[in-house]
């Protein structure tokens, strides 16, 4: 599984595009994942771009909202990869920390500590005790995300953590 350009992806919001292995569509036709990133173990379907192939959503995605009156649009898609694959998948999570000295360097080791890696990172404070951060990350699957927020939400340094679907 190789998704070419996915280090080099210069606007994170655009749909990436690359080799995938997916059940339901021809090889023929480019494909590519919404920005919400879908990751194996995720229900998935294909909607049908005119002229640029089909774009991958993660099911419960808000934005096939703006497909609900084209059917004719929907691909029905599985997941189709080796479990033996080792390949990362993006994913979008929110973590509500603690403002306090270390919580930065807390959230950072329990990524680590499992495996996955940060792509980017952005902090906003929300309160005077409390910091909002949006980490895009790189997964393995779906099970390895949701050990993953199961940790950081065990973490004293963490108030929330959370998917972000959108």
């Amino acid at each position: 599984f190789q998704m070419p350009g996915r280090a080099a992806r210069k606007d994170k919001d655009q749909p990436r595009d690359g080799a995938v292995p997916i059940r339901g569509v021809r090889g023929d036709l480019p494909v590519r994942f919404a920005p919400e990133g879908a990751v194996p173990g995720d229900r998935i379907v294909g909607i049908i771009q005119p002229g640029t192939g089909i774009t991958i959503y993660p099911i419960q995605s808000p934005a096939l909202q703006a497909f609900d009156d084209q059917p004719e649009r929907w691909i029905d898609v599985r997941w189709d990869i080796d479990e033996r694959t080792k390949e990362r998948f993006p994913a979008r999570i929110s973590v509500t920390a603690i403002n306090a000295p270390g919580s930065l360097a807390d959230i950072a080791q329990v990524v680590a500590s499992n495996d996955a890696n940060i792509h980017t990172l952005s902090m906003v404070r929300t309160a005077p005790d409390f910091t909002e951060m949006l980490i895009d990350l790189e997964v393995w699957d779906l099970k390895h995300l949701n050990r993953l927020l199961s940790q950081l939400k065990d973490n004293s340094s963490v108030s929330d953590a959370r998917r972000v679907n959108g």
